[in-house]
């Protein structure tokens, strides 16, 4: 980027870390962005923390221009507005064929996710620049960066980022023109880094910078910078990141999941793509990785039990929301894995976006873990709906014209049958049967025909005769209905049993039930 060009883009060198105050007054310099500054552990509760624990913290930022008070002393910096920092997603990224640097180096790529929200500015106050500054620890740095450098947003930002093969990272988003302004919520950058294989976590600092501006009368502007006044931690453990089947996108500029190969643009977001998308693809007894000349061994074939989730109208939300949305969708399966006792790091698991594979261990107790796993999940969906509708920002007057955010609600299916551990992913028509059921017309509108509820559940026909219809404690009958199940396209047929959530036997999930 030429020097021009960071003229243009109005704050100069100070898009490099340094910012140098205005006015006849200077309060000082600033340097190192980490001299003067102190951690805030991710551990400490902090305004809306607790309510939302998708979010990392809530914090203030400071304007840099405080006022020296009469009789001398430390300028006071006032609140100029508030910020949301989301807890990073950290994915797994697949080993590739052959090997990588990585591997042979003893280390590992993971996708690092990092969403945040700016709170609405009141009296026409706008955001004309924020700066996410990322300090990662150890021997970790970076080995791509999105939004890249140079790019433009989808509302208009114009994007620099600096850090590559670095352990310092930072992402400025200006807005368009003179007086422009960006959008506060919906922030999002991440990058693909390289970590010590030896590493039981990736961790590291936050920080944000802002430039708010507000128009006066004449065409004038009131201009200001602040920052968060520290610097705020975060670590992620190593066997709570998302792992995926799928590698990187050629084009990775969605945020999480969508950034990867089986989630491209152009892939189904919402499971219109009735296998489960590029993950699972359509597998038919004539695709075998051990067939007549192939050369290969085929994978162990072990029956197993197979959960399936969906979120709902996941491809209409803003990006924000689709990172926030993921959080909440595993924090809600490793919750219903604890409450039936299922040991989620011996589970097979395989991330999609908007949803989930999960593939209990072989010799599970199918008719204590099932109804237990399904009231697990309504839980955690009634939890995460809770602080859904509860205030972010508890300390900031409402925005006028705001909306109620819309209710987290999922489609579950349940099958079992034999699955093999291909090389991308889960294999075996038990996994076909299992996605076509969770994305057939009569599972969706069963859930779209019932408003108050938040979860409805899939069972196949023989899980359902093994489970349901022999009376086992937790699994009654009651609430069930029978369908019919026909994808033309894929030349599928099958009989479902769906449960509503309405309110049944003891165990049995009734997510209706508000908290």
């Amino acid at each position: 980027m030429g020097e021009r060009d960071m003229e243009d883009r109005g704050l100069g060198e100070r898009d490099m870390g340094d910012y140098e105050h205005d006015g006849a007054h200077q309060l000082g310099r600033r340097g190192d962005p980490d001299e003067g500054r102190h951690d805030h552990d991710d551990n400490d509760d902090h305004e809306g923390h607790e309510d939302h624990d998708d979010v990392l913290a809530t914090t203030d930022l400071v304007a840099l221009d405080g006022v020296v008070p009469k009789g001398g002393g430390h300028p006071v910096r006032d609140r100029v507005a508030g910020a949301s920092l989301g807890r990073p997603l950290v994915y797994v990224l697949p080993r590739t064929n052959g090997g990588s640097e990585a591997e042979a180096s003893g280390h590992c790529d993971m996708l690092l996710c990092f969403p945040f929200d700016l709170e609405e500015l009141p009296d026409g106050r706008g955001y004309q620049q924020v700066t996410l500054g990322v300090r990662l620890d150890d021997e970790t740095h970076a080995l791509t960066l999105q939004p890249g450098p140079g790019t433009t947003t989808s509302d208009g930002a114009r994007v620099a980022a600096f850090g590559l093969g670095q352990n310092r990272l930072r992402w400025t988003f200006r807005a368009p023109g003179r007086g422009g302004t960006l959008r506060p919520d919906g922030r999002w950058a991440q990058a693909v880094v390289r970590v010590p294989r030896t590493a039981a976590e990736v961790s590291g600092r936050l920080s944000l910078a802002t430039v708010t501006v507000q128009p006066l009368l004449g065409g004038t502007f009131v201009r200001r910078e602040a920052e968060t006044p520290y610097d705020t931690r975060f670590s992620v453990k190593r066997a709570d990141a998302w792992r995926s089947a799928a590698p990187l996108a050629h084009d990775g500029t969605l945020p999480g999941a969508w950034a990867l190969a089986g989630n491209e643009v152009g892939a189904a977001p919402d499971g219109d793509d009735e296998s489960g998308g590029a993950l699972h693809g359509d597998i038919t007894e004539g695709d075998s990785h051990g067939g007549p000349g192939s050369g290969e061994e085929l994978p162990p074939g072990v029956r197993r039990l197979c959960l399936a989730v969906d979120i709902e109208k996941y491809s209409i939300r803003g990006n924000a929301d689709m990172v926030r949305l993921q959080r909440v969708l595993l924090r809600t399966l490793r919750t219903a894995c604890a409450k039936a006792g299922v040991d989620w790091e011996r589970c097979g698991r395989q991330a999609q976006g908007d949803g989930y594979l999960l593939v209990m261990e072989p010799g599970i107790d199918e008719a204590r873990v099932v109804p237990m796993l399904l009231e697990g999940l309504a839980e955690g969906l009634a939890k995460a709906n809770a602080a859904n509708a509860a205030p972010r920002y508890p300390s900031a007057a409402p925005t006028p014209g705001t909306t109620t955010p819309l209710d987290i609600r999922m489609r579950a299916s349940l099958h079992q049958g034999i699955v093999h551990e291909a090389d991308s992913g889960y294999a075996g028509s038990a996994v076909v049967a299992l996605f076509r059921v969770l994305d057939s017309g009569p599972v969706r509108q069963a859930l779209a025909r019932t408003p108050s509820t938040q979860l409805v559940v899939a069972f196949s026909d023989t899980l359902y005769k093994d489970l349901v219809a022999t009376g086992y404690e937790g699994l009654s009958g009651e609430g069930f209905d029978r369908a019919e199940i026909h994808v033309e396209a894929k030349d599928f047929r099958a009989v479902a049993w769906i449960h509503t959530g309405r309110r049944t036997g003891a165990g049995m999930p009734s997510s209706s039930d508000r908290s």
